[in-house]
């Protein structure tokens, strides 16, 4: 009994198991369609072959005709046109048709696509019987604009072969049935399709009406009548009727149109050869002679491009059916560049750790070395104050006088280590005035001169800090003269050098204004060994940073 309870255990973990991954692989599946369904490029068929593989041996018909058909979509997207033929035809083999639950829509679509390769491969009779099927299994899925679109394709398809009277009778059917079925835009988008072909019939009226009906109903023109950028070759058409209803000049302005605003090679082919005609026409050979040569320039250019472009076209569509050598070889070719992009992905992702253990030693050393900087400027500023101290002290010993020149000597090693360091760094993206100035110890000291708050030792650590980190060489000048300046003297310039008035620098030393006049005075002598006046020494304390 225990054995059968642990089977029956077993069995249903493997069906959970099971489950899980059915969702997980849906998910999969509905998330490239939806991609696919938002007109995104497929780069790979990794995925798609993922969903593909799973749902061969899980899935229902209809879960393989999807799989295999965004399978298709992903090689057409990465022009692998055999491969996408290939599978396209697998998903159509998967359909069950007999079967109510069917999606006759996703088949229709599937025949579209391939319907879609076969017309830019020049094959218009294969495509003309894949459109038909495809409209076919849209109407049967209650897919009408599919179907209409489908029925739409063969237009194109009759003109290419020059079957001219096909082509009229499909589009006109076509627009005819847009309109019965609401798609008022659609229908008078297909107007446009056999608009030359009108004309040349002697079918005036008609080519007038359904001209009026495209640029006033397709959506695709301004308020002035202008063709949004990409159909600029409709001003050809445009000017090709009225050069057929001898309206010379509305003709020309067309044609200049054309030719001024679509600049690829179709439409200035087309616009100079529609102005060498009309010019001809007219009696002005240099100008047709002009613009029949620019024309067979454009259309050599043309010829050239095209020829080009048909023999990639047919030398990637070559043998399109279900041939199992190139099927083989595409596969190797495929495993082969995905081998390839996996070991440069994995040479990427070690460069990347790689570069990141480095980066972040760095980083490290920096941090470390900010951390011994930012140590080095605290201790220079206590040193200061403590050093401003024992001057101040009214009898000197000798074991003072050795123990001040032992502090100067200390000071004079950090000075020189935070030198060097801050020469490594480089030098500082702000002005020195602007990181002064934007700094909350100088706004904080701008509030207290305000209040005429008198500074003690912990404002003054924070002078010395702020000065020796943005003033470095106004600071190591002003160091230099210490002993000949006294405490006041040299708080003083500190402050006159951060651009304090002189009744701030009072109110912050707590002394008269007068006292600092006098200091101000006396003070060119002292700094710099000559006579002048304030504003003198103003002017020699800001030069330095």
């Amino acid at each position: 009994m225990r054995k059968i309870i642990y089977i029956v255990l077993i069995g249903i973990f493997f069906i959970n198991c099971g489950g899980r991954e059915y969702d997980e692989m849906q998910i999969r599946l509905q998330q490239l369609n939806a991609y696919n369904k938002a007109d995104s490029v497929f780069n790979t068929t990794k995925e798609a072959k993922a969903v593909v593989d799973y749902f061969e041996d899980h899935g229902t018909p209809n879960e393989q005709m999807l799989a295999y058909y965004l399978l298709g979509r992903a090689y057409y997207d990465i022009h692998e046109a055999p491969m996408a033929l290939n599978s396209f035809q697998t998903a159509i083999e998967k359909a069950d048709t007999t079967a109510e639950d069917c999606d006759f829509r996703q088949l229709s679509r599937v025949y579209g696509q391939m319907s879609d390769i076969f017309y830019y491969q020049g094959l218009y009779e294969q495509e003309i019987e894949f459109e038909d099927i495809s409209a076919y299994y849209g109407w049967k899925g209650k897919d009408t604009l599919n179907a209409l679109l489908s029925m739409a394709g063969q237009t194109l398809a009759y003109l290419q072969l020059n079957k001219i009277d096909s082509a009229i009778v499909v589009c006109e059917n076509v627009v005819n049935l847009f309109d019965k079925f609401g798609y008022k835009k659609e229908a008078a988008s297909y107007c446009s399709t056999i608009l030359i072909e009108l004309i040349d019939r002697g079918e005036i009226s008609k080519a007038k009406s359904y001209m009026n009906r495209y640029e006033k109903e397709s959506g695709f023109f301004d308020q002035n009548y202008n063709i949004e950028k990409g159909r600029e070759s409709y001003y050809y058409t445009k000017g090709y009727y009225y050069f057929a209803i001898n309206d010379y000049d509305s003709a020309e302005y067309y044609y200049r149109k054309e030719l001024n605003e679509g600049k690829d090679f179709n439409n200035q082919n087309g616009a100079s050869r529609g102005l060498a005609i009309l010019f001809q026409k007219t009696h002005q050979p240099d100008s047709a002679a002009k613009y029949a040569l620019y024309s067979y320039e454009m259309n050599d250019s043309v010829y050239a491009q095209r020829t080009t472009s048909k023999v990639e076209q047919m030398q990637g569509m070559y043998d399109y059916s279900r041939n199992e050598k190139i099927a083989r070889q595409e596969k190797e070719r495929a495993d082969k560049e995905e081998k390839m992009v996996n070991t440069i992905l994995s040479i990427m992702v070690v460069s990347i750790l790689v570069i990141f253990y480095i980066a972040r030693i760095i980083y490290e050393k920096r941090k470390a070395e900010k951390q011994a900087y930012i140590q080095k400027i605290s201790d220079l500023a206590k040193d200061q104050i403590e050093i401003t101290k024992l001057r101040s002290i009214a009898e000197h010993t000798e074991e003072l006088s050795q123990l001040i020149t032992e502090k100067e000597s200390q000071i004079a090693i950090m000075a020189n280590d935070i030198e060097s360091y801050k020469e490594r760094l480089g030098s500082q993206k702000k002005s020195a005035e602007s990181v002064l100035e934007e700094s909350d110890v100088y706004i904080d000291l701008q509030k207290k001169a305000i209040k005429a708050i008198v500074l003690d030792d912990d404002d003054w650590y924070q002078i010395n800090m702020i000065a020796i980190e943005v003033l470095p060489n106004f600071y190591k000048f002003i160091s230099s003269k210490k002993l000949d300046l006294n405490d006041k003297e040299f708080k003083t310039c500190i402050l006159m050098r951060m651009h304090f008035r002189p009744k701030d620098i009072a109110n912050m030393l707590g002394v008269s204004q007068a006292y600092i006049t006098k200091i101000r005075n006396n003070m060119m002598p002292k700094l710099f060994g000559i006579e002048g006046n304030s504003k003198e020494l103003d002017n020699r304390i800001m030069q330095f940073m």
